[in-house]
């Protein structure tokens, strides 16, 4: 399973004319890797994190999972393939007040239609121990603290078995002792569940978390920890 990315790019309309908010980009993750994507507001980090979870249709380029290539999926196959394959984790956790614990988790397999199968209970608790949140499963988000907030957001994020989870600025809203257990949590993430995940970041504290560091600066990479990457080379292109 991998995600590939072949010569992305998006442009934008500012209703006069056409703005090219990402160049064309190539990039290749796989599971088990922790890639954070960082830079400056107006880099492109955001657009291009969209661009991978199927929100965003590029411009120009080509978006492969595991080698099927769907950045031209309709609509309705996109959003049916965001509910089977990715889970997503935002800035702010964007639980629903009233809910308890499980049921915000159970939101992800719910808008899926059917029951919450037993296996999706068993799973529920066995992520909850996972993420230091055992005994939180009938509490009220409003009991939570911030980063207990976010944990949960995780489980809601991870109870699909996702392939690929994609993480919007998950420590912004956090203090450090927070943001450091849950980038630990996304780190053991990618390892345990051989999944694929992407962190958009600008906090220099989740860089150390990162086995892999992509830097974007003005729509363009401009660094790649993996060692294969040469902005050079894909400037040539």
């Amino acid at each position: 399973m991998k995600l590939v990315l072949e010569k992305i790019a998006r442009d934008f309309s500012d209703g006069r004319q056409m703005r090219r908010v990402l160049f064309p980009t190539s990039l290749e993750f796989v599971p088990g890797e922790l890639a954070v994507l960082s830079g400056p507001s107006g880099s492109g980090k955001t657009t291009l994190l969209s661009i991978m979870g199927l929100v965003l249709r590029p411009s120009e380029g080509h978006l492969f999972l595991d080698e099927r290539e769907i950045s031209g999926l309709p609509d309705l196959e996109a959003a049916d393939m965001r509910l089977q394959k990715y889970g997503f984790v935002f800035q702010q956790p964007m639980l629903i007040e009233g809910l308890s614990v499980r049921e915000n988790i159970w939101l992800a397999l719910a808008v899926q239609g059917g029951r919450v199968p037993p296996e999706a209970r068993e799973k529920t608790e066995d992520l909850l121990t996972q993420l230091g949140l055992e005994g939180t499963s009938h509490m009220q988000p409003r009991l939570l603290s911030g980063g207990m907030k976010q944990r949960v957001s995780i489980a809601r994020a991870l109870i699909k078995s996702p392939d690929v989870l994609l993480c919007d600025e998950p420590t912004s809203a956090l203090d450090a002792e927070s943001g450091q257990g849950v980038m630990g949590i996304l780190k053991r993430i990618a390892v345990a569940e051989g999944c694929i995940v992407v962190v958009v970041s600008h906090d220099a504290r989740v860089f150390p978390y990162a086995d892999r560091l992509i830097k974007l600066e003005n729509g363009r990479v401009v660094s790649d920890t993996r060692e294969s990457y040469s902005p050079q080379k894909e400037d040539a292109q």
